[in-house]
């Protein structure tokens, strides 16, 4: 015969009653202590409760900010972290994204990535790389095989002398310089 264990019962927190206390109700913001109460008392006191009692405008709108993202740091959402890189404004002391980029990107042809925080780029640098159809991070290999590309587009003599491919043909040629130099730098 299998004996009957006896259920725990819990007397519910609200004076002066003693139906079982079956539904847990927080002392604090902290969530750490709880009261327990009978299901009318702990509807009374649900009715009552205001987390944000006691805090500033301030301290509720800095809360609720923090609700969006679980209370974990975060950056805003529709940041990607390769278009900081591309434009020298990932803040990465502890090179993590370039790690990982070269792990993903670069270790097929074992050259370095660049584009971080601490190789911000020149207002030249940029033109380049508009002039380049390039976006940082970049490898020097790829910086070679755009260079080529173009070249072959704009030469003069595959142009038949037009002077506007000459003059991108010259651009082309200068902002290839200016970003292998900005590599090898690195």
């Amino acid at each position: 015969m299998i004996k009957e264990q006896k259920k725990f019962f819990r007397k519910c927190d609200h004076p002066d009653c003693e139906l079982e206390g079956e539904y847990r109700a927080p002392k604090n913001r902290n969530l750490t202590e709880y009261y327990w109460f009978c299901l009318k008392h702990v509807s009374e006191y649900n009715k009552a409760w205001n987390f944000y009692d006691g805090m500033s405008q301030e301290e509720i709108e800095r809360e609720n900010k923090l609700d969006e993202t679980w209370h974990s740091p975060s950056w805003k959402f529709g940041i990607n972290l390769e278009n900081l890189a591309k434009e020298g404004r990932l803040d990465d002391p502890f090179e993590i994204y370039n790690t990982y980029m070269r792990r993903v990107g670069g270790a097929k042809n074992k050259t370095k990535i660049y584009g971080n925080a601490k190789s911000a780029l020149t207002t030249k640098e940029w033109e380049a790389l508009g002039i380049l159809e390039l976006q940082f991070p970049l490898t020097e290999v790829q910086l070679k095989t755009k260079y080529k590309q173009l070249v072959k587009k704009y030469h003069p003599d595959l142009n038949g002398g037009s002077k506007q491919a000459e003059e991108m043909f010259k651009k082309v040629a200068e902002s290839y310089r200016i970003l292998l130099k900005k590599i090898q730098k690195s």
